[in-house]
Parts: structure tokens; sequence; C-alpha cells
């Protein structure tokens, strides 16, 4: 799979390169009559046989036939052929998907369109070859594992007679009804769901269950709803001291970190808090959801400046042992501004001291 992000929207690639796979010629039918459809077939020789009409029908066979299915014959003339002594052609496989940047909305929601080309290989195999003459291309081959054909039975000789298969092998999407036809789908998609974010201001602002009635939250008690959704690499890094065999000094610069990164988030989300209180009535309109979105924003820039400062503190090694660490701290500065990251690590709105390992 392979996305690439343009002006134009996203486009993704989805691709398979597969060989084929191996496959026994085989006889029509049940020959020696033990009710399984899996006798294994005599491949003719060419000359030296008085089947001169066989040995003629395979020659023509080998004529046409492709490259693998000639040379799966050529090594077994004269001898019954070997199981899974052939192997189909390589197959291929394409499907696109295209998701265009759309700037009109619906009532605010932004319209999420996709176009899906499924197959675009058997499109251009039929508009190269016609529809007479198609190469299959994009679509799985199934090759016709009979070559030899019961025409009638010598009862002198007391043995079948045969025709050769002149389709032995073939995977010609024109002789098959097994096809992946070139298809376009268009999609189209509107949320109409309460957005999250002003979700989250509704549960901020509108008054809550306490034990004598409702109430609304307060200035504190605001700070904390929204720091209970920030992530510190400081916390999260220290929990797993011991795995990552930090150092003393690695340990009290984290810690140090993590104060400062507190402070500084707190910093962010009190005022925010305060802004909040004061709207009355506890409505979430325009102007808090506004203020809530702008203060959000300066905390991930304050998220991200987490990366370059626990860069510098932990060694290569120790972000190995952690995957999503390693993860994070590798993200780019363009996809910081989109990128999300939320772990289980929360700042409290009183600083605490962070837990070390298993303490």
């Amino acid at each position: 799979m392979l996305s690439v992000f343009l002006l134009v929207g996203t486009i993704t690639l989805f691709s398979r390169v597969q060989s084929g796979l191996p496959f026994t010629p085989l006889v029509q039918g049940d020959i020696n009559g033990d009710g399984r459809v899996n006798d294994r077939a005599f491949v003719p020789a060419l000359s030296g046989t008085t089947e001169s009409a066989l040995a003629a029908q395979l020659r023509a066979l080998l004529t046409v036939a492709p490259a693998n299915v000639r040379e799966c014959l050529d090594r077994q003339l004269g001898a019954v052929a070997k199981r899974n002594s052939c192997r189909d052609s390589w197959t291929q496989s394409l499907n696109v998907q295209w998701q265009p940047r759309i700037p009109l909305k619906v009532q605010g929601r932004n319209i999420v369109a996709n176009v899906a080309l499924q197959n675009p290989l058997a499109g251009i195999d039929q508009l190269l070859h016609g529809e007479n003459n198609l190469r299959g291309w994009g679509t799985r081959a199934f090759p016709d594992p009979v070559l030899l054909v019961p025409r009638g039975f010598d009862a002198s000789a007391q043995r079948f007679k045969y025709d050769v298969n002149p389709r032995f092998g073939d995977t010609r999407a024109f002789r098959t009804l097994s096809r992946e036809p070139f298809r376009v789908t268009l999609d189209f998609s509107v949320n109409f769901s309460t957005l999250y974010d002003v979700q989250q201001l509704r549960r901020a602002i509108e008054p809550i269950r306490v034990k004598d009635g409702w109430q609304r939250r307060s200035v504190d008690s605001l700070t904390a709803f929204y720091m209970r959704n920030t992530s510190s690499f400081y916390r999260l890094i220290l929990s797993e001291s011991d795995s990552l065999f930090l150092t003393n000094a690695q340990i009290g610069a984290l810690v140090h970190g993590d104060s400062l990164f507190q402070s500084r988030v707190r910093d962010v989300y009190y005022p925010l808090a305060e802004f909040l209180f004061a709207q009355p009535g506890g409505v979430a309109g325009k102007t808090a959801l506004d203020s809530a979105n702008a203060t959000d924003k300066l905390y991930w820039v304050a998220f991200w400046d987490q990366a370059d400062i626990v860069n510098d503190i932990v060694g290569q090694q120790q972000r190995d042992l952690m995957p999503m660490l390693k993860n994070i701290v590798n993200v780019s500065k363009e996809n910081r501004k989109t990128a999300r990251w939320f772990f289980d690590s929360p700042l409290p709105a009183i600083y605490k001291r962070p837990r070390i390992g298993g303490n």
C-alpha cells in the first residue's frame, strides 16, 4: 500500500504481485473408479508412439501454450505427470483510492468523498486488447488442469482413448467466467452527529450532578476536566524506568521536565477555565467553542515540544525498547501540525511527583 498526499487530495495505491500456484495435469472424470476426480494424466510422447493423433494434438498444444505450460509438459513427455508439477503464471492486482479535497461544507460539516477504482488493470487490458482477446490483467488466474479428455474405450485393448484438451493451462480471461471487471465507485459522506469538541465543551460547562442537586464546575474543576485528556511523555517513560534501564540522571531530568510541562499546560488551560466559568447560563456558544479550540492548539504545541526534549534525554537503544515512543519522537515537524497522540499518562491539575517504575 502506498499513499501520496497531493493538493488534489490523497491517492492510495493497493497492489499485490503473486507467483503462480502449482497444479497437476489431470484426466477428465474418474478413470480409475475410486470416486475422486483427481487422476493424473499420462503425458504422451511426441515420437515413437502408436498414438500418432494424440501426439499431433499435444504438439499443437505446445505450439500455442504459454512458456510455463510448455516447460511443464516437455520435461514429462512419455510419463505420468507428477503432482503439482505445473505452475501457473504470475498474477498482479491493483486498486486505487482517491480522496479529493472538497472545500464545500454542509451545515458546517465537511463532505468526505471517496473515489475507488477497482482493478484498473482490467480496464487497461480491455482498452488495449479488446474484449475478445483479454490477457486477464489484474485477475487471479485459474488454469484448466485437464490435459486428457476420454473420447471412448477400446474393448480389445482394454484401455481408454483420449484427446488432448487444447485449453490445458489456459488462463486467458475471454475463455473463463472468473473475472474481476474494472469498476469505479463514488461515495460521499457527511457526519451530522454533534462534533466532538462541542460535546466536550458541553460536558465541561453544563451543570453536573452533585450530592445536593446540580451545579456548574468550578474553575479548578474545569482545569482538571481538560487536563485529564493530556498526555505526558515524561510520565510515560518514568513508568517504564526499569524496563528502559534509565539512569539516575535521566530520571532526574525527566522528573524536572514533567514539572515544567505540567506548569506550562496548567497555564494554558487555567485561563480557559476562568473564561468558561464566567459564561452566563453555562451555554456552549460559539465564543466559548472558539476559545476552547484555540486553547487546544496551544496544548498541542506544548505536547510536541516534549518530543525534542525527550529525544535529548533518552538514548536510541532506549527508544527502540519502546516502539510507541520511537514512533512519536520520529513524527516530522509537518505531520505534528495535525497528528494527535493520546496515552494513559495524563497531567494532574495539582502537581504530583510522577510514578517511577514500580514505585
